[in-house]
């Protein structure tokens, strides 16, 4: 390391003990007097992200230093302090009642359960945060968007209406292939042979991919594996 090495590392090792000692100031008087400050000129990215790293190096320096009660007060207060501000800004993206700054699951019981029933739901919760991408396609013929693995939305997609309808009912709504039967005017037998001839599309679908993925040494699920290894013992007593 030469002199000027020296003298850089010297000169920022000052520079975030300034830093230090400035946020230290700044904490005991908002803990004095907290009223608002004065707005500060707005800084380029680059000092901003600059600023960012030093005041960090500036926290980890003041853990480290602290010794007394007084120190770890004021390292809690810097860190209550960053929390604040990242709260604040979390409440921009959030959904709020009538304007105010409070996010909809606002003093939601604990357990989330409220009344009338049809609230606890899970889609009925996603909507009441905001989130509305899986009510949108909550639908028989979009049930390929319900599902983040792609292999297995491919598969979905080339299903006809029907089995997507059939599916949709028995596997995501819970209803009885019995009661699907009576909707559509057909047998309850009628009804399973159809699932398992939609389950069988799938399966012969996403089975070369799965095995694949395997092949590749890519991470699988526990589920993903059991499907390729009954598969692969399916085909051995074939």
């Amino acid at each position: 390391m030469d002199y000027e090495e020296i003298l850089q590392l010297k000169e920022t090792e000052q520079l975030e003990e300034a830093i230090a000692e400035e946020y230290r100031a700044e904490l005991a008087l908002d803990l004095e007097q907290p009223e608002e400050r004065k707005p500060q000129p707005e800084l380029s990215p680059e000092k901003k992200r600059l600023k960012r790293d030093i005041e960090r190096e500036a926290l980890a320096r003041m853990e480290q230093a602290a010794r007394t009660v007084e120190d770890f007060e004021q390292v809690v207060a810097w860190w209550d302090r960053l929390d604040s501000n990242r709260e604040r800004k979390e409440r921009y993206h959030e959904i709020s009642r009538s304007g105010d700054d409070l996010p909809l699951e606002f003093g939601a019981a604990a357990d989330g359960t409220v009344f009338p029933s049809r609230f606890n739901t899970v889609l009925a919760k996603l909507i009441q945060k905001g989130d509305f991408i899986d009510a949108i396609c909550f639908c028989p013929y979009e049930i390929h968007e319900l599902v983040t693995a792609d292999y297995l939305s491919a598969a979905l997609r080339k299903l006809s209406e029907s089995h997507k309808e059939i599916l949709f009912r028995n596997v995501v709504e819970g209803e009885s292939t019995k009661y699907i039967g009576a909707i559509r005017g057909q047998t309850d037998r009628n009804i399973r042979k159809v699932k398992a001839t939609a389950l069988r599309k799938i399966h012969k679908a996403i089975t070369p991919e799965l095995i694949k993925r395997v092949n590749n040494k890519n991470p699988l699920t526990i589920e993903e594996r059991r499907f390729v290894k009954n598969a692969l013992d399916d085909n051995k007593s074939d």
